[in-house]
């Protein structure tokens, strides 16, 4: 007899459908928000950004690491290593 509930399968681990993650994925030495959005003057889109960047960071994907020009340097976690 087969139960009908198999949870014993492993399923894929889903990657989040954020654009953020998919652009960090890309640059593996970090994007500032500026430069994920194309550009210092692209503010519809830096505004567009701002929500799942946010999630992101609270999920632990993607953490700010350092600045450049005056913004932000955002990594996604998988790319940090030590420095030491």
């Amino acid at each position: 007899m087969e139960s009908s509930n198999n949870k014993s399968k492993a399923e894929p681990i889903k990657t989040p459908d954020n654009k953020v993650v998919k652009l960090l994925e890309k640059y593996p030495l970090g994007l500032t928000l500026p430069e994920m959005a194309g550009g210092s003057r692209q503010i519809k889109k830096i505004k567009a950004l701002r929500g799942p960047l946010t999630l992101s960071i609270k999920e632990g994907l993607v953490m700010p690491v350092s600045q450049r020009a005056g913004y932000t340097v955002y990594k996604l976690v998988k790319y940090l290593n030590s420095r030491y």
